[in-house]
């Protein structure tokens, strides 16, 4: 499966949370205060993929979703997964345009609003974030002054932490 910066081939961040949650074989889901996150399976390209996607608590849209457990030959926009380092991972990202930033266990593309969870070295997940996230809570995430986020939408960020 080739996935690309705008997501997951018949997958949006911009659907419906309703429409991706029935779409998905649940495995879990969670609902808190009024807002839910599901983890589910999606068959994709032959494979069967879990996913995650979790529900923006103001509007009630999509917040994020990420495929989880990839497999042999997936790609990003053409750059294989699973088979390089995330520090070469990154230069390949660079490569085509996006601006990586590396942590400890995320590669982040905040003008793509993607990111990717680094296992043992290796890219294991894709995040696409949903674009209910305004561009003022996405440089203020990576200015290092997290705390000026408005309190509903900080506490998000601080409990991945």
């Amino acid at each position: 499966m080739d996935f690309t910066k705008t997501g997951i081939p018949g997958f949006s961040v911009t659907d419906s949370f309703a429409d991706v949650k029935r779409r998905l074989d649940i495995v879990r889901e969670h609902n808190d205060f009024g807002f839910e996150s599901v983890m589910g399976y999606l068959e994709l390209d032959g494979n069967r993929y879990l996913m995650g996607v979790d529900q923006n608590e103001a509007t009630l849209g999509i917040e994020c979703v990420e495929v989880r457990g990839l497999f042999e030959g997936d790609t990003f926009e053409g750059i294989a997964l699973g088979e390089m380092s995330a520090q070469e991972f990154a230069g390949e990202l660079a490569k085509i345009g996006s601006t990586p930033i590396m942590e400890d266990y995320t590669i982040w593309c905040p003008d793509e609003r993607v990111s990717f969870y680094v296992y043992e070295d290796v890219p294991s997940t894709i995040c696409w974030w949903g674009k209910d996230l305004v561009e003022d809570e996405i440089k203020t995430i990576f200015s290092g002054k997290i705390e000026d986020l408005d309190p509903n939408v900080y506490h998000l960020y601080k409990a991945e932490e």
